[in-house]
């Protein structure tokens, strides 16, 4: 039997990894996972050394303040791999504690398959150096991500993006929103404010406060989508002030509600890409501490924070970062999008375009499978040459 070592510290990285062991169990694999997950990987009988909530961390300042409690956690999962003799490391995005860690398993010998690219095509380009030094393969997402590998000469594969092949509701429009008693008229808000406590504490009362103000204009029928690390009466906390009744969803109704939405308002991230190719108008919205923002900015290399802007090459979704995520602000651009139709169909144009860009038929977990397989069960000697 073979073991395999898989970090996913976020939500989002945890749905990737639960992709590629299922794929592992359905080809019969004879393999045993352990490593750092949550409910997931608890689920599929992976034995999690660490739940990731231990890892729900946002901000070079609030990661420098839990450096310690981080070189703990490394040194736990080295100590633990090591004494499993585990024959491959699979890593998923995290990157400033995965190429760390990465560093660390490489020593041990242990094969770093990296997937999820970190962004060095926005910021910290350096980290090129370390995927070069520390990770035997690297699984990349955006084709975009392709010139940049290959003038590197780093080992790649493209897979596709894991969140196409799964993005699907599984209710029509009219009978999620019957289920939820919203009305075919009425105009239902989805808020999305984040996976992590951090996010939950800088951007739902900014939110709730465009709820408020757009109530005014408009009769709402007001959701929110609790991401699985998010404790319910944190949530509960907040909506105890909202002057607007808001009705909480667990994740796992994600992509009916989305899809019933008739606007969302989103954190900056992945979210943002399940919203586009379920095609429904958005805001993206961001704040972090604000010394970790100036700190970071330095490295910025992009002019766009959301990923849907990035694929598209212009601003098609508002962006408002920071000093501009406002309620003003964000009841403007609402009002904007949703008072001019024309707008709004360029931007749902766009979203589809990013869908046909992304969604080629590849299956990103077949694909992981069996280039990690191949090389465990059949070992070869030295690094392989990129693929496409």
């Amino acid at each position: 039997m073979k073991k395999i070592l898989v970090l996913a510290a976020e939500n989002s990285a945890e749905n990737y990894g639960a992709q590629v062991i299922d794929e592992f169990s359905k080809q019969k694999a004879d393999v045993r996972f352990f490593g750092l997950g949550g409910e997931r990987f608890l689920s599929r009988r992976v034995e999690v050394w660490v739940h990731n909530r231990e890892l729900a961390i946002v901000g070079l300042l609030e990661v420098v303040s839990h450096i310690p409690r981080l070189k703990k956690i490394m040194d736990l999962i080295c100590r633990k791999a090591r004494e499993e003799k585990i024959d491959a490391a699979l890593l998923i995005d995290y990157p400033d504690f995965n190429l760390r860690l990465a560093k660390k398993l490489e020593k041990l010998a242990i094969p770093v398959y990296y997937f999820i690219s970190p962004t060095v095509w926005a910021w910290r380009y350096y980290r090129v150096n370390q995927i070069k030094k520390f990770v035997h393969h690297l699984f990349i997402i955006f084709p975009f991500e392709i010139e940049i590998y290959e003038r590197e000469k780093i080992p790649f594969t493209y897979t596709g993006h894991p969140l196409i092949p799964v993005i699907k509701a599984t209710e029509t429009r009219v009978d999620f929103r019957q289920r939820l008693g919203v009305g075919d008229d009425d105009f239902l808000l989805t808020l999305l404010p984040g996976s992590r406590p951090a996010e939950i504490r800088s951007l739902l009362p900014e939110m709730l406060k465009t709820v408020a103000g757009f109530s005014k204009e408009k009769p709402l029928s007001v959701f929110l989508l609790r991401a699985s690390g998010i404790p319910g009466p944190m949530i509960a906390h907040y909506l105890d002030q909202s002057p607007v009744p808001v009705h909480v969803l667990d994740q796992a109704e994600g992509y009916n509600l989305i899809q019933a939405s008739d606007f969302v308002i989103a954190t900056c991230g992945t979210s943002n890409l399940e919203i586009a190719v379920l095609g429904v108008p958005f805001v993206s919205v961001y704040r972090v501490n604000r010394l970790s923002y100036i700190l970071g900015k330095k490295f910025v290399r992009i002019k766009n924070y959301s990923i849907v802007n990035i694929l598209a090459g212009e601003k098609v979704v508002p962006e408002l970062i920071q000093g501009q995520f406002k309620a003003a602000n964000i009841i403007e651009e609402m009002r904007r999008i949703i008072d001019d139709p024309g707008i709004k169909e360029k931007m749902l144009s766009r979203f589809a375009g990013i869908r046909r860009l992304l969604g080629d038929g590849k299956m990103p977990a077949e694909i992981i499978y069996q280039k990690i397989a191949g090389e465990i069960f059949t070992p070869k000697t030295g690094r392989s040459s990129a693929d496409e």
